[in-house]
């Protein structure tokens, strides 16, 4: 075994299972891809989002209580690309992408038409642990779309991420 820093053992463990996290100013809805997250209880129905603490969508979440975990699929993998790669602060990745998206029924965030997954999730508690903030959020409303599967970040070849469908 060789050591490195558990920073970049974090970094470079793979599979991640990215997701759109999404959240809104109760005009316009914001997204950002989020790859720190996890199922944390069934009973009741709990995920917890990892999100930079110098972000714009964790101010959002933090005003309004919150936020939608979306599960992406390859139909998604452009929008997911683009939402990864751009700041909701100075570009409005929905306009841009015109990705579709469905009213939710109990959070004031838009579900992902697509996805193959969407969560609407209530805010439960949040800490801040380092750079990050972690969002725990009960899930009041799930949703999905039968056969569509699940994308996951296997490798990163020449500093572009591949993705494969399982």
């Amino acid at each position: 075994m060789q050591k490195i820093s558990p920073s970049k053992a974090i970094y470079d463990a793979k599979p991640d299972k990215p997701v759109f996290v999404i959240s809104s100013d109760n005009k316009k809805p914001n997204g950002m891809i989020c790859s720190w997250w996890s199922k944390i209880s069934d009973d009741p129905a709990v995920v917890a989002v990892s999100l930079w603490k110098k972000g714009n969508t964790h101010k959002l979440i933090l005003k309004s209580k919150e936020f939608v975990v979306a599960v992406p699929n390859r139909s998604l993998e452009k929008d997911l690309m683009f939402f990864g790669s751009n700041h909701g602060h100075k570009i409005d990745k929905f306009k841009e992408t015109k990705i579709e998206t469905e009213k939710a029924k109990f959070v004031g965030v838009p579900l992902l038409k697509k996805a193959t997954y969407n969560f609407e999730c209530k805010l439960v508690k949040s800490f801040v642990f380092g750079e990050m903030i972690v969002f725990f959020g009960k899930v009041v409303a799930a949703y999905n779309n039968p056969g569509k599967k699940v994308l996951i970040h296997t490798k990163t070849i020449n500093e572009k991420r591949v993705f494969e469908e399982i």
